[in-house]
């Protein structure tokens, strides 16, 4: 499709803007059609097809959202732009999640980004027109700052909205359990923004003391207390021009959370000591594993520093929940470190069946460690250790029975024998330790067997499965390191406070 024949529909009911659209655009060489309501709307709709539509977020007879979901059904290759004020930023990027390809803010400023993004929306129109899959416009972005994005449709998705927020200079709230790789979306968002030249800067609101954590976030002059033997710039100095990132901001202190707030509000702060505010110009990134709403309801965090930073929610989705990205992961940690490694196709279907409660950052100590230990050219599930969390200090051998039936990724043979040996203590007590992993092993395979099965039937696990499979995890990891909490963390790739708050949430004994 030339640009001569993509037509363009404006639906806005102030005149202005549609006239403004019809001159700069027919200048452009569109052929541009507008509506004042709902029904000049579906009218257009009935009499032309449209590459993109820019659809005004408040209308008299209807809103912005309903007529993206009738464009959708009635067009789907048609790309919508939201238009919309500041104060409807939090719905115009609902839209966003709901299919729109934009929003445009009022008033319009910048004609050339204008022009731009409708001339990016009709190419992207028009593949999709054709039937085709557009490019990934973020892949370069994710690429240069080691973002492996995968092929699980909900990171895509929301990824793709990061992407399209990044250019919008508005507050992001990134939550994801730990691991998930919140920081690496932060940067992701930050090398995608006008900011990308301008300094990236993270801290972890909850790895620092209070006192320390203010004079880190806003510095201090010489004096202001015992050891401030000279003035010292604090982060948002640092960082001015640039992106911050608040990680663990769930972990922030009241006091700090007062702070904060006073910044986001006003962009002023003050040293510790200090007496003059100072002016900062701070694109801010908050990221949390903590649910918020929840310690908004526990009197633990502050409802309008929550609202300041949630402009734009990104909910990270968990390594289970990106089931089809585990192989391609786990080969890129895999090649991080050596490329002539390689994964059999039974250490595959191990790693996919497998929980993950410490996420990406697991998976990653998982693969290194298989790294070290392997000898051969080909990762075998017993390079994986026995439960996924013995260090190299403890590591854990299989038999070469075992090993084998996973490298041929061939059946079972006895999984109900194998499971009524391991109901009898008596007959275990008999087995030595090579038998004893090599069926440790394979009962392992046959969980992992087990649930590919049921996902390939649709077949989904009780409700308090991964639950379970999370604190059976825990369990072993601290039988693992004999109780130590440092050392179990560390294997489960988890921070210690995390380990602490998790098996209080499951109701673990601890030490």
């Amino acid at each position: 499709m030339t640009e001569s024949q993509t037509q363009i529909l404006i639906i806005d009911d102030e005149r202005d803007v549609c006239t403004f659209f019809r001159r700069l655009l027919t200048r452009r060489g569109y052929q541009v059609v507008t509506a004042a309501n709902e029904p000049e709307a579906l009218a257009a709709l009935e009499a032309g097809r449209f590459s993109v539509a820019l659809v005004d977020l408040k209308l008299p007879d209807t809103d912005g959202i309903t007529l993206l979901e009738i464009i959708k059904s009635r067009q789907p290759s048609c790309e919508v732009i939201i238009m919309t004020g500041y104060s409807t930023v939090k719905t115009a990027v609902t839209a966003m999640q709901l299919g729109a390809y934009e929003y445009l803010e009022k008033p319009f400023d910048d004609i050339d980004q204008i022009e731009q993004m409708i001339e990016r929306a009709a190419g992207a129109g028009a593949v999709h027109g054709r039937g085709g899959a557009a490019a990934d416009e973020w892949a370069e972005v994710a690429q240069g700052v080691g973002f492996r994005v995968g092929v699980s449709p909900p990171m895509k998705r929301m990824v793709s909205l990061a992407y399209k927020v990044a250019g919008k200079d508005i507050s992001v709230l990134i939550q994801g359990k730990t691991g998930t790789g919140k920081e690496v979306l932060a940067r992701f968002i930050h090398a995608a923004s006008a900011r990308a030249g301008q300094p990236f800067i993270p801290v972890n609101c909850g790895a620092l003391p209070e006192n320390l954590l203010e004079s880190e976030l806003f510095g201090h002059e010489k004096g202001a207390f015992t050891g401030a033997n000279q003035t010292r710039r604090g982060i948002f100095e640092l960082a001015n021009n640039g992106t911050l990132l608040l990680d663990e901001i769930g972990d922030a202190t009241p006091q700090i959370q007062v702070k904060l707030l006073r910044v986001l509000e006003t962009g002023e702060f003050m040293r510790v000591g200090g007496e003059r505010p100072i002016k900062t110009d701070v694109r801010v990134i908050a990221a949390t594993n903590v649910d918020l709403e929840q310690a908004i309801r526990e009197k633990t965090f502050r409802e309008d520093l929550f609202y300041r930073l949630n402009v734009v929610r990104l909910e990270i989705p968990s390594l289970a929940e990106r089931h089809e990205d585990i192989p391609l992961l786990a080969e890129h940690f895999v090649q991080q470190l050596n490329r002539d490694l390689r994964l059999s196709p039974g250490t595959v279907r191990l790693l996919q069946g497998y929980s993950w409660p410490g996420n990406i950052r697991e998976l990653a100590n998982v693969m290194r460690r298989a790294v070290v230990i392997c000898t051969g050219d080909t990762i075998l599930p017993e390079h994986l250790g026995g439960t996924f969390l013995a260090g190299p200090s403890a590591p854990v051998r299989y038999g070469a029975q075992p090993a084998q039936r996973y490298a041929d990724a061939g059946p079972l043979p006895a999984a109900t024998d194998l499971v009524e040996q391991c109901r009898s203590c008596d007959c275990l007590e008999r087995l030595g330790a090579d038998e004893l992993n090599g069926m440790l092993a394979s009962l392992r395979q046959a969980q992992s067997n087990l649930l590919a099965v049921m996902r390939k039937k649709k077949i989904v696990p009780p409700l308090n499965a991964l639950k379970d499979s999370e604190a059976e995890t825990i369990k072993e990891a601290l039988a693992q390191y004999d109780g130590n909490i440092t050392e179990a963390a560390k294997a489960l790739g988890i921070a210690r406070n995390t380990l602490y708050r998790k098996m209080k949430e499951l109701e673990l004994p601890g030490r």
